[in-house]
Order: C-alpha cells, then sequence, then structure tokens
C-alpha cells in the first residue's frame, strides 16, 4: 500500500510538470504618429470667427462701464460680462488653436466706430446704450447658428463653445432686461 501510495504521488507530481502556460495575446499594433483633430465645417469656422469678434465688441463695450456708469449695479454686472466674454474669447482661441485657425484680433470698422459713439457718452445715457447693445447683441440668424452648432456642430468642442455663447447670450438679455425695467 505504501508503495503504490508513493507511485501515485510521484506520477500525480510529474503529472502537471511537462503542462506550459499558454502564450500570451498579440499585443495591439500602435497608432502610427499624433492623431490629427476632426476637422472644422466651414459654416463651424464661419460662426467661430463670429463668436470671437462678438466677444472681443462685447467685452470692450462692457469694459467702458467702469469709467462711464455712475450706476454701481451696471457697474457690477459689466464687469461679470467682461470675464465672461474674456472666458468666451478665450475659449474661442483654445477651439481656433486646436484646428491651426487664426482669429481676427481687431474689429470691423462699423463696430470701432459704435464703440467710439459709445465712449463719447457718461452716465445714464452710457447706462442705456450700454444695455440696449447687451440685450439684442445677436440677431435672430447668429441665435439660430448657435442653437444649430449646439445641436449639430463639427466636433464636440465647438457644439461646448456654442452652447456656452448661447448661454451667455441668455443671460445677457436677461439681466439686462431686468436692469433696463428697474
Amino acid at each position: 500500500m505504501k508503495f503504490r501510495f508513493m507511485i501515485c504521488a510521484a506520477l500525480l507530481s510529474l503529472g502537471g510538470c511537462g503542462l506550459t502556460p499558454p502564450p500570451a495575446p498579440p499585443v495591439p499594433p500602435l497608432p502610427k504618429g499624433p492623431m490629427a483633430p476632426p476637422t472644422l465645417a466651414v459654416d463651424d469656422i464661419v460662426l467661430l470667427k463670429k463668436i470671437s469678434l462678438r466677444s472681443i465688441y462685447m467685452k470692450t463695450a462692457t469694459d467702458l462701464a467702469a469709467t462711464h456708469s455712475k450706476d454701481e449695479l451696471i457697474k457690477g454686472f459689466a464687469a461679470q460680462q467682461v470675464k465672461d466674454y474674456d472666458a468666451l474669447r478665450t475659449a474661442a482661441q483654445k477651439v481656433a488653436d486646436t484646428h491651426t485657425l487664426t482669429l481676427a484680433g481687431a474689429l470691423p470698422v462699423a463696430q470701432q466706430s459704435r464703440l467710439v459713439r459709445l465712449g463719447k457718452s457718461y452716465g445714464r445715457p452710457f447706462d442705456r446704450a450700454l444695455l440696449y447693445i447687451l440685450t439684442h447683441s445677436f440677431t435672430t440668424q447668429e441665435r439660430t447658428a448657435l442653437t444649430q452648432a449646439k445641436k449639430n456642430g463639427s466636433t464636440a468642442d465647438m457644439k461646448s463653445l456654442a452652447g456656452s455663447a448661447l448661454d451667455l447670450l441668455d443671460r445677457s438679455q436677461q439681466q439686462g432686461a431686468g436692469l433696463i425695467r428697474r
């Protein structure tokens, strides 16, 4: 019995020695070079440039409130708008840099002349003009384009940028209308 036990133990211990572990799975191939970002649609490029120019215009207009307005509520509202439009411009520049686009840094002549006219007024006339600009800054076509880009933008960055621009537009109009009515 002892002899049989020893032979069984020896055979069982040697039985597993001949097995090799299964081979490792093959390594997947690495991608070739850096991946290019998805391209922006032509409509999105036009909208990106409009968002950038509009944010420069609105930031410049609201920046005048610190020295031209006498109403503290409007100064505070304008200071917040300066920060918001600056953040929007930075986001637009980031999207443009991702897709190797250049955005205009100077405003068109018509917008510059509006800013010059706005800069010549002080006090209550300035407040009325600034609030009018803030509540009527985007046309219906631009709002429709922003809504379409938010839903059907060619990249996630463009959808996000259009959504934040639309939210800022809605907030500006709502708060500006509230300040006009008071």
